[in-house]
């Protein structure tokens, strides 16, 4: 079905952010090294927007590792786990997770305001530090969310007698 879905949606918001700033990132780099070392004018405070960028860059892409379940775990005791306890497990640490990242996303949002409050901003190009946690805080609600969500589809598949339960890949994945 191709019509109009929240998820896709979100996903799609979430991946063109976190694209456009590794793309920004890219470009500001091409340019301060090319203004270096041809024209010998590095662009001032590049290294103030590649930090603002990569925080960007990893925080909107948070929430899809979350939500995709793609995070690093540690699989030390899944040979040991029944198989039948696999969707309570999954339930129990999407949960856990879940409850987490709300729970640091509401110390950010805190930390965030008290960051304008107190008018930190960098040190060349004295942007704002508070909108950057904010974002931060937001990611990480949705994030929070988002695996919340994923609580909901297992626990669905668990106690629904009609859908079977979502399949859970017990396999390492190698790098």
């Amino acid at each position: 079905m191709n019509g109009f879905s929240v998820a896709k949606t979100i996903r799609r918001g979430l991946e063109t952010l976190a694209a456009i700033s590794l793309l920004l990132m890219m470009l500001i780099t091409f340019v301060d090294v090319t203004g270096r070392y041809f024209f010998n004018a590095p662009v001032m405070g590049s290294t103030e927007l590649i930090e603002v960028l990569l925080a960007v860059m990893v925080f909107m892409a948070f929430p899809l590792v979350s939500w995709n379940e793609e995070n690093i775990c540690v699989d030390l005791l899944d040979n040991y786990f029944p198989e039948k306890w696999v969707g309570v497990r999954q339930i129990v640490i999407n949960l856990i997770c879940s409850c987490s990242l709300i729970l640091v996303a509401m110390m950010n949002w805190k930390l965030a305001g008290r960051s304008l409050e107190y008018e930190e901003v960098t040190e060349i190009l004295e942007m704002p530090l508070g909108y950057v946690t904010y974002l931060i805080s937001i990611t990480g609600f949705v994030g929070g969310a988002l695996t919340g969500f994923n609580a909901l589809v297992y626990a669905k598949g668990l106690f629904s007698k009609t859908s079977p339960a979502p399949t859970v890949n017990t396999n390492s994945k190698e790098a």
